[in-house]
């Protein structure tokens, strides 16, 4: 996926600013990871920014990772 497609999905699922937020500093973070243990900076700074791009529609765990 291009950068543009994380975040046109981030926006179609997310509206609350502050999980936005959230998502975008957990990418940074996973980005400054990758960088430190030699990985793709790209593909790990996708998983942090998405990985709650469906937390406002399917907020319990037992329906969030599988809806």
């Amino acid at each position: 996926m291009s950068r543009d497609e994380d975040l046109s999905l981030l926006r179609e699922y997310t509206q609350n600013e502050s999980l936005i937020k959230h998502m975008f500093a957990v990418e940074a973070a996973m980005r400054a990871y990758a960088r430190k243990l030699g990985e793709p900076e790209d593909k790990w700074g996708t998983v942090g920014l998405l990985h709650d791009f469906d937390y406002e529609r399917w907020p319990d765990p037992p329906d969030h990772p599988l809806k």
